[in-house]
């Protein structure tokens, strides 16, 4: 027997009912999903850290450091000729740095390497205690 136009409209209904369910039903996951939410979680931290260092970086351009003297000119790199012996004849610009750039940067390697080895010192500790496993 052919299907009449009635069985096809409600085949359709059926199918869009179907359609909506299994649209409600994945909506559903997808908001309850914990990989989504850590997702959604992560992008928010990461737009407020993007959002505190612009912050900090802004308030750093603009603090009060004296300004005189700042900037050291310093050599450039000799020039080297080239396995060839082509040698550069270009100009080279000077580099200039902050005249506090050394120590900064010092400073830096400094606090790095406190804090790893005080990530050390908690993992050896956490060790003798067990607390690690074995």
């Amino acid at each position: 027997m052919a299907p009449t136009q009635f069985d096809i409209i409600r085949r359709q209904g059926e199918a869009a009912a179907r359609n909506q369910a299994n649209r409600a039903a994945a909506e559903l996951r997808r908001d309850t999903s914990l990989v989504g939410m850590a997702s959604r979680l992560a992008g928010k931290t990461i737009a407020d850290g993007d959002r505190a260092l612009r912050g900090g970086l802004l308030r750093r351009r603009f603090s009060p450091r004296p300004m005189a003297g700042n900037v050291v000119p310093t050599e450039p790199q000799p020039v080297r000729p080239a396995p060839d012996g082509y040698v550069r004849c270009s100009p080279v610009q000077p580099v200039y740095e902050a005249a506090d750039y050394r120590r900064r940067l010092l400073w830096r390697a400094v606090g790095v390497a406190v804090v790893i080895a005080a990530a050390l010192v908690g993992v050896y500790f956490l060790g003798q205690l067990g607390l690690l496993g074995r």
